[in-house]
């Protein structure tokens, strides 16, 4: 027994209350602490639980690097308070293991390979036999139980599945915060409606070029631009939360601002940019992966941008580079540095995984290193007590290799595993990153 798990009694039970829904309001004590920075609590049942649980809270952020302010910001992002919430019903189960080698809080789950596009960048390339739908039930069940608090919905074209909807509401109604990544080409207004009645959290649409050719060329059909944009103004219209995802190859880089042009005229909520990976499909076109000094003018130009941006800028994988590629004072450190410290980096293996439309968990939709199936073993013995030589690796910074081995920021960054697998064949390799020291 290592020294953290002495005090795993203490840590589940203190995770255990503040996991506790009110049988008024059916918040969790922790997530009521958290709003209670930013506004009076009326509920009865919830005022004794801020008095008792703000200050071992407080004392917990400290701890982790996380200040007043901060928990002010926290509380006001419903997708970070659900992975708080997730993130103590790990403790809860696992103790502080769950904090010392990660609770995939976070999870892909491509429900379907099925797709109205063949998108030449797709990492989803091949066709697997599809769950069911009490299968579907099932993972998420199993999923909730080990700690996961958000999930998105993935594919192929996940609308494509006609359970789509019963799936939505079932993850809703277990507590998971529920989101769906869509090409947007079927979001008319009966889909948006149904969406906006079961309460989905965000609904993440993909556009890859202000251009109608730019955009059509990498979904590798033409007239898809005209639906897509019908698609994210359909879901502005109802109120939904709109993020949108471009992943960015040498083809669309020179689109960026553009892309962001169009995106604010949209009234849109987020922006994740993404850095093209040559996985599945993808790997015909090696020729369109950004080199270092494109990855570095791509991040330049996003921080110029996210300082007076009305929407949320996300990008990944720079997000785990935040620590080596910003100063203290610039925008993308103060909005997740603090964020890449407590989760040190890279999530994969650790923090995030992805699950196939069979039900194989894998540790990132962009590596192909299977773990296991459901209908062999559970993925919590998978996560948890297997000796898995791919999780080991993945959790353990000090075998990395080439630049990132020697990186002083190894530790609260570890670059991207994905892009140095589909670019040396090995996942401990240096991942090109244009910071150097």
């Amino acid at each position: 027994m290592n020294a953290l798990e002495m005090f795993d009694p203490l840590a589940k039970t203190l995770a255990r209350w503040y996991s506790k829904k009110c049988s008024k309001c059916g918040k969790t004590c922790v997530e009521t602490i958290l709003n209670s920075f930013k506004e009076k609590i009326n509920c009865p049942g919830c005022k004794k639980q801020i008095l008792v649980g703000k200050i071992p809270l407080k004392i917990l952020m400290t701890y982790m690097k996380i200040d007043s302010s901060d928990l002010n910001d926290l509380s006001s992002d419903k997708e970070a308070v659900s992975l708080v919430n997730a993130l103590f019903r790990g403790i809860t189960k696992h103790g502080l293991k769950a904090v010392r080698i990660g609770i995939p809080i976070y999870v892909v789950f491509d429900i379907t390979d099925k797709c109205n596009l063949k998108c030449i960048h797709c990492y989803s390339s091949e066709q697997n036999e599809e769950l069911t739908t009490n299968d579907v039930y099932y993972i998420l069940d199993m999923l909730y139980g080990v700690g996961v608090g958000m999930i998105d919905f993935g594919g192929g074209e996940p609308l494509l599945r006609k359970d789509i909807f019963d799936i939505i509401s079932y993850s809703k109604n277990l507590g998971l915060y529920t989101s769906i990544s869509t090409n947007g080409t079927f979001l008319n207004d009966g889909y948006v409606e149904r969406l906006k009645t079961l309460g989905i959290d965000h609904v993440c649409i993909s556009l890859d070029g202000v251009k109608p050719e730019t955009h059509d060329y990498v979904r590798n059909k033409k007239g898809t631009y005209e639906k897509t944009i019908k698609g994210i103004k359909n879901c502005v219209k109802a109120g939904i939360n709109t993020q949108i995802s471009t992943v960015f190859m040498k083809s669309n880089l020179d689109e960026l601002t553009d892309i962001y042009n169009l995106l604010d005229l949209l009234n849109v909520d987020g922006w994740y940019i993404y850095d093209f990976v040559p996985a599945g499909r993808g790997k015909e076109l090696k020729k369109e992966v950004l080199d270092p000094r494109q990855r570095g003018e791509l991040f330049a130009r996003l921080q110029y941008l996210a300082v007076s941006s009305k929407m949320s800028l996300k990008p990944y994988p720079y997000s785990i580079t935040i620590n080596s590629a910003c100063g203290t004072d610039t925008y993308f450190y103060k909005k997740y540095g603090k964020l890449t410290e407590l989760f040190k980096g890279c999530l994969s293996a650790r923090w995030v995984c992805y699950i196939s439309s069979n039900g194989d968990l894998y540790p990132c939709h962009l590596l192909p290193h299977k773990l296991g199936n459901r209908k062999q073993e559970t993925y919590e013995d998978i996560w948890f007590n297997k000796n898995n030589p791919v999780l080991k690796e993945l959790r353990d910074r000090t075998l990395l290799k080439g630049d990132c081995g020697k990186c002083k920021y190894r530790d609260v960054c570890g670059g991207c595993r994905a892009q140095a697998f589909w670019r040396t064949s090995d996942y401990l390799e240096s991942d090109r990153c244009w910071i150097k020291n």
